[in-house]
């Protein structure tokens, strides 16, 4: 027919036309064309599991940061942009400080050395404190001590809700004033009897406070510090003279105490010096009960132990005249009380205690 081409003879439709390549995934490419000379085995792929709901819905799984929000995301970027203007401020004020540090006769108790890591520590917190995530772990307790916005956020939640517990106990009880004038708490004092925290102002068996407590001192704000525990019963009983005097139960110098060194007593914790050994507490019968105050102080400077020993008498103890001549600062405190039960006479003759089969009446005037 005029005008139209021939067809192609058949031996050319032949090579214009492969074989068609199999969609198998066990399949190689190789082997579906021209060459023949290599093969490859590919191993089969596993199916991907998606994750669905009871209604078989498949479940998104979205973090903080790819929320699909554009008010959300803005919100972010303004976040973002603050934290760099702080971390900015933060190397400024980095620098200062180690101008100040090489100041003639400088020290880290200087005050523009001070002035200048207070403002140094406030900076970090607020280059974090408006970050969601911070707020995320906080709330699911994935924190750490050594990054001042968790000790901050730790901070503000004590004081709003254990601090007010332990000043009403410890006012409520006259611990304050009758051991110690006046205390301001700034570390929270986490105890624990055979492996069991304590709230304040519990009373407890005297078998479970036979042995002494675990102690933890957590400290809300960057730095080292020597600590003193003192533990003092104001309860016992004096007929001679017609009142109570303290009596000395525990008392341990020289704990260092930092952001990251929390633990002072226990498992943990690091060498200190124990002036006086643990005494059980024991309430003898006719009694209601005894408070034993927990007192932590911050020390000036390290505590000669050796010579304090032969000086400190358990039973003539005066919490404020030893807080005087040993320059100390009141800083945390804890309390529990004990009172007479079925192991006060056990514990007593076991550590060989004076008193089990006595028994206290109170006389009318």
């Amino acid at each position: 027919m005029a005008g139209c081409a021939k067809p192609a003879p058949s031996f050319i439709r032949a090579l214009a036309r492969p074989k068609a390549v199999s969609s198998s995934p066990l399949t190689p490419l190789c082997c579906a064309g021209v060459s023949q000379h290599r093969t490859l085995r590919m191993r089969p792929q596993k199916p991907v599991e998606r994750l669905t709901d009871k209604k078989g819905r498949p479940i998104v799984t979205k973090t903080i940061e790819s929320m699909p929000f554009q008010a959300y995301q803005l919100a972010l970027q303004v976040i973002r942009e603050d934290r760099q203007e702080k971390l900015k401020q933060i190397e400024l004020t980095r620098q200062r400080l180690a101008t100040a540090r090489k100041a003639p006769g400088a020290t880290e108790k200087s005050r523009t050395v001070l002035s200048l890591k207070r403002h140094l520590e406030k900076l970090r917190i607020l280059a974090d404190i408006n970050n969601p995530r911070v707020k995320y772990n906080f709330d699911n307790g994935i924190i750490g001590l050594n990054k001042p916005v968790y000790r901050y956020l730790l901070d503000k939640k004590w004081r709003e809700t254990e601090r007010p517990i332990l000043m009403q106990r410890l006012t409520q009880m006259h611990v304050i004033p009758d051991v110690l004038p006046y205390i301001d708490p700034v570390v929270d004092v986490q105890v624990r009897f055979k492996g069991r925290d304590v709230k304040p102002g519990t009373i407890l068996n005297t078998l479970r406070t036979e042995v002494q407590p675990t102690v933890k001192i957590i400290p809300f704000r960057y730095g080292e510090m020597l600590c003193t525990i003192a533990v003092v019963d104001p309860d016992v009983p004096d007929p001679e003279r017609d009142t109570f005097r303290y009596r000395l139960h525990w008392l341990v110098c020289n704990i260092p105490i930092s952001h990251i060194q929390t633990q002072a007593i226990g498992q943990g914790a690091k060498k200190s010096d124990f002036i006086m050994p643990y005494l059980p507490p024991h309430v003898q019968k006719g009694i209601q009960y005894h408070r034993y105050a927990m007192f932590v102080f911050r020390q000036q400077d390290k505590i000669n132990a050796e010579e304090l020993k032969g000086k400190i008498d358990r039973d003539k103890f005066n919490m404020r005249s030893f807080q005087s001549k040993q320059d100390l600062h009141v800083i945390g405190a804890f309390m529990w009380r004990n009172e007479f039960d079925e192991h006060t006479k056990e514990v007593m003759d076991r550590h060989g205690l004076e008193g089990a089969d006595i028994m206290w009446e109170r006389v009318k005037d």
